[in-house]
């Protein structure tokens, strides 16, 4: 089990550090490899970082399309939050093409989002509630209105977090439906909603997961068996299998999350597909089953990277009034420390200069999504010398155990004090340059609020 660490005061906003002092220089014992090591100091804050966390809910119907701003997005970061759930319900359209002016207010979300500094997790259904009939649009209008959708996710797939099957159902949950076989169980059943998830897949780019409501879902679908659990080699490779995700939306309801696991193998198969594959979703109704211990328990078997913030609100404030919430607000998704900095003693122009980092995973999962990495040498007397390395590593491998290295060697051709940087911006041109995008190492005196760079040390060169 984790070694979950209770602070006293919930925070319920982005923290912000300016990136001032310095870190001392130490030489840990039984260093022997030749290099000066810095030992960062890890702290316990809430901070905003990007693709993560609790996540507002938000509706928007065909009756009354009506679209947020830019300063709305703002405030939602502002209070601590960086995702945001955007169901689309789409009841006038159930026999017709999608109206433009839904699809342009779909357009202004997202731009919205590109400029408040959020990102959304997407869903799109036809109705709400369990008495409106039809559930959902036939199949073939089905894929024509995600045919409608696909320039819209090509466009804007740098603000989509992930997105969550939909269309069938109500509420877009694959279950109450009037097209698709409500309980289906051979593999002819199955085909419909396979057609749906391979449209899906088509549609969005294939750096971008798609969560399907169970575990039965994508064995069934794409005829996978138990055993067939995804690899570390064939992990975010961008093929069918590695792209789809899931979403619990009865998340801690009974010990089944109200059918959502059917068998026990197919928790443990869940356990297993998610080390590289996103979950989150929404608590269901209360129940004794989602106490602190039992949900922090799931949280971590399911490296969980999202959840709904808005319910159900009898689950939300159970956990607070637990004291587990301010755990939950830190560790869900990622949650980068860097331990050691390692560096070449007394470096000289001209010549190499070794950099290696130690880091570690304290959240519950590893970055989901491809996530540029960047070091960067900025002279301290002139901030135009900057010299920068790629290093050869990928964060969404930087698992919650273990440590994980990253090494970089510079050659700085002046004499002076670099100030040296961990920069993991996104890799879209559209926000790599958006420090709101940026990830945010969980260390002291190190963030830079204006540039998105994490502080790492600095290095005199001789």
């Amino acid at each position: 089990m984790h070694n979950f660490r209770y602070l006293t005061t919930l925070l319920l906003a982005c923290i912000v550090v300016a990136c001032t002092s310095p870190v001392t220089p130490v030489e840990p014992e039984n260093k022997d490899d030749g290099m000066r090591h810095d030992s960062l100091t890890e702290i316990y804050d809430l901070f905003c970082n990007p693709e993560r966390g609790f996540h507002i809910f938000m509706e928007f119907h065909s009756s009354n399309p009506q679209p947020y701003t830019a300063e709305r997005i703002k405030s939602i970061y502002d209070m601590g939050y960086t995702l945001v759930l955007n169901n689309y319900y789409m009841e006038d359209y159930r026999n017709s093409a999608i109206a433009e002016s839904y699809l342009d207010m779909v357009r202004q979300n997202m731009q919205a989002l590109r400029d408040g500094g959020c990102k959304c997790i997407l869903r799109f259904a036809y109705t709400s509630s369990e008495n409106q009939h039809p559930h959902e649009a036939p199949v073939d209008t089905v894929l024509k209105h995600i045919s409608q959708i696909k320039p819209i996710l090509q466009e804007y797939s740098d603000v989509i977090y992930a997105m969550e099957a939909g269309f069938v159902g109500v509420w877009g949950e694959w279950y109450y439906t009037t097209y698709f076989k409500q309980s289906p169980t051979t593999d002819q059943d199955y085909v419909d909603r396979r057609r749906v998830l391979d449209a899906l897949l088509d549609a969005l780019p294939k750096e971008r997961m798609i969560c399907v409501r169970t575990p039965e879902f994508k064995l069934r679908c794409f005829g996978y068996s138990i055993q067939d659990t995804l690899t570390i080699d064939e992990a975010f490779s961008g093929t069918d299998k590695a792209r789809i995700a899931s979403h619990d939306d009865a998340f801690m309801a009974s010990e089944s999350d109200m059918g959502t696991f059917t068998k026990t193998v197919h928790r443990k198969y869940w356990e297993a597909e998610t080390r590289y594959t996103i979950y989150g979703g929404e608590s269901c109704q209360p129940g004794n089953y989602a106490n602190c211990d039992n949900s922090l328990a799931q949280m971590q078997a399911m490296h969980i990277s999202y959840l709904n913030i808005s319910y159900h609100k009898s689950v939300i404030s159970g956990w607070q009034s637990q004291g587990c919430m301010e755990d939950m607000r830190r560790l869900i998704g990622y949650r980068l420390v860097c331990t050691d900095v390692a560096t070449t003693k007394e470096p000289k122009a001209g010549e190499d200069l070794k950099v290696r980092l130690t880091l570690i995973n304290e959240g519950f999962s590893s970055p989901k999504n491809p996530r540029d990495i960047e070091l960067l040498l900025v002279n301290v007397n002139d901030p135009n010398d900057v010299v920068s390395v790629t290093p050869d590593s990928d964060p969404r491998f930087w698992f919650p155990e273990g440590e994980h290295y990253v090494e970089a060697t510079f050659r700085p051709n002046k004499a002076g004090s670099y100030k040296l940087y961990l920069n993991l911006p996104d890799p879209k041109p559209t926000l790599h340059s958006n420090p709101r995008f940026s990830i945010r190492l969980a260390n002291k005196d190190c963030w830079n609020e204006a540039t998105g760079y994490n502080y790492l040390t600095t290095v005199v060169v001789e």
